[in-house]
C-alpha cells in the first residue's frame, strides 16, 4: 500500500484524512467546558470561542497534523489531547515586544514543515537554513511552544534578526547539557525540547569544539535530538551517520538525518567527505533520504491543491536505489503524454517506446532546451513543457547511464 493509501487507511474512509482529522479535533474540543462556537474555515482551520468572550481564538490545524498523522490511532488522539489542553490552559500570546522577547527560542524545522504553515493563509516567520531546513523563531510556554508570524514582528518593531538573536541568547543562558556515549560520541541531553536548535545558534557548534578539544560533525535526526562526533573518529562518525538515519526513519517529529559541520566562518553547513572516505556512501544515502521524505510531503501537498484546482498536472516522485558501485542514487521519470514537474534527481528515467534510458541529470541539461523549465518550488523542481522529439532523444540516448 503507498504513502497516500496508509494515511487513508489510519484516518477512515470516505473522508479526506484532513478531514477526519478536523472532525476529531473538534470533538476533542467540544468536550472541553465553556465552548460556544466552533466554526470551520478555509484552509485547514477552525476558529474557536469561548462563553464570555467576543473575539475567537484561530487555530491552524496543518502543523499538527504534519506530527501526527504517521503516528498509530491512539498516539494521535493522545497527542491532540495534549495540545487542546495545553492551548486552552495558557494565557493569550504576548502583544508587546517587552512581554515576548524573554520567551523566544529559536528552532530548525523542515521545509515542508514550514510550507504547512503558509498554505494556511499564517505567514510563518522563518528563513532558509541548510538545505530543506529553516529557521524559525516560536515563543516558549510551560506546556508548549507557538510559532512566531510575521504579523506578530511587525506589531512588535522588530526584524526577524533581531528576534532571532533574543532567541539565541535565551535559549544559552538556560546552558547545555551533554553526556557522553561509550563510544565517544556526545548527546545533547537538555530535554528541554530545544536540542536540535543549538545546531543554528551562531558560533555554538564551533565553540563547543574548541571547548571539547573535538573537529565536531553533528546530526539531528529529530527536534529532540542531537548526536555529535569528532571528524577525525571514523567510527564515531559511522555510527552516528548509521543511528542517526535509523531514528529519522522512525521518528514522527524527523528532521535531518544529513551531518553537519560549522566552516571556517563559524556557519553551519553540511559535511560532505571525499568519494574515499569510509563514510561517503552513508553521507550520500543520509542527503537523499532527506530529499526522499521532502518531496514526498510537497507532492503530497501539491497532489492535493492539484485536485482542487482541478489541474491535470503530474508530480512525478523522488526514488532512490543503490547503484552498481554500491552507493545511493536518485532518480525520476520523465512522463510521456503530459506535462510534469520533475524532482531534481541524480539521473531521469526516459521510458521511449523503443526501448527505455536514463541519462544523468547534468547531461540531460546540457541536451534539454524548450523541452522544460525551472518551476518555482520548494524543493526546487522543473516542469516539462513537450516530450522530446527524436533527435533529441537520440542525443539523450548517447548520454545513457543504463535502465
Amino acid at each position: 500500500m503507498g504513502f497516500l493509501g496508509r494515511i487513508r487507511r489510519g484516518f477512515g474512509r470516505g473522508r479526506t484524512p484532513e478531514e477526519q482529522f478536523t472532525d476529531d479535533f473538534v470533538a476533542t474540543i467540544n468536550r472541553l467546558p465553556g465552548i460556544a462556537k466552533i466554526t470551520r474555515t478555509d484552509g485547514f482551520g477552525i476558529d474557536v470561542r469561548r462563553v464570555g468572550e467576543p473575539g475567537a481564538h484561530s487555530i491552524f490545524l496543518g502543523n499538527l497534523f504534519a506530527e501526527v498523522r504517521h503516528l498509530s490511532q491512539a498516539e494521535r488522539k493522545e497527542a491532540v489531547q495534549q495540545f487542546v489542553a495545553a492551548m486552552f490552559s495558557q494565557p493569550d500570546e504576548p502583544e508587546s515586544w517587552e512581554a515576548a522577547a524573554p520567551r523566544l527560542r529559536p528552532v530548525l524545522r523542515t521545509a515542508s514543515y514550514a510550507q504547512a504553515g503558509q498554505v494556511g493563509g499564517i505567514t510563518v516567520a522563518s528563513r532558509p537554513s541548510m538545505r530543506h531546513l529553516v529557521e524559525m523563531i516560536v515563543i516558549d510556554h510551560e506546556h508548549r511552544m507557538s510559532l512566531v508570524n510575521s504579523d506578530s514582528l511587525e506589531e512588535w518593531g522588530v526584524t526577524f534578526d533581531e528576534a532571532y538573536q533574543r532567541g539565541a541568547q535565551n535559549l544559552m543562558v538556560e546552558g547545555t547539557h551533554l553526556a557522553r556515549l561509550d563510544n565517544g560520541v556526545l548527546a545533547v541531553a537538555s530535554e528541554d525540547t530545544y536540542e536540535s536548535s543549538r545546531l543554528v545558534v551562531p558560533g555554538w557548534l564551533a565553540g563547543l569544539g574548541d571547548e571539547v578539544g573535538i573537529v565536531p560533525v553533528a546530526v539531528v535526526p529529530s527536534r529532540d535530538m542531537m548526536l555529535i562526533a569528532d571528524e577525525r573518529d571514523n567510527a564515531a562518525v559511522q555510527w552516528v551517520l548509521d543511528e542517526g538515519l535509523k531514528i529519522f526513519s522512525d521518528h514522527p517529529r524527523w528532521l535531518s538525518p544529513v551531518p553537519y559541520k560549522a566552516d571556517e566562518d563559524g556557519d553551519i553547513v553540511a559535511w560532505k567527505p571525499d568519494r574515499g572516505h569510509p563514510s561517503y556512501a552513508a553521507v550520500r544515502l543520509a542527503e537523499r533520504t532527506l530529499e526522499t521524505y521532502e518531496y514526498r510531503e510537497q507532492r503530497t501537498r501539491m497532489e492535493k491543491l492539484f485536485r482542487q484546482a482541478g489541474e491535470d498536472l503530474e508530480v512525478t516522485a523522488y526514488e532512490v536505489e543503490t547503484g552498481p558501485d554500491g552507493t545511493a542514487r536518485s532518480f525520476t521519470t520523465w512522463p510521456k503524454g503530459h506535462d510534469a514537474l520533475l524532482p531534481y534527481a541524480d539521473e531521469i528515467l526516459f521510458p521511449a517506446d523503443s526501448e527505455p534510458f536514463r541519462v544523468p541529470w547534468s547531461a540531460a541539461a546540457d541536451v534539454l532546451t524548450g523541452e522544460w523549465e525551472e518551476a518555482l518550488t520548494t524543493p526546487p523542481r522543473r516542469r516539462t513543457l513537450r516530450w522530446p522529439d527524436e533527435q533529441v532523444l537520440a542525443r539523450l540516448r548517447s548520454q545513457s547511464s543504463g535502465v
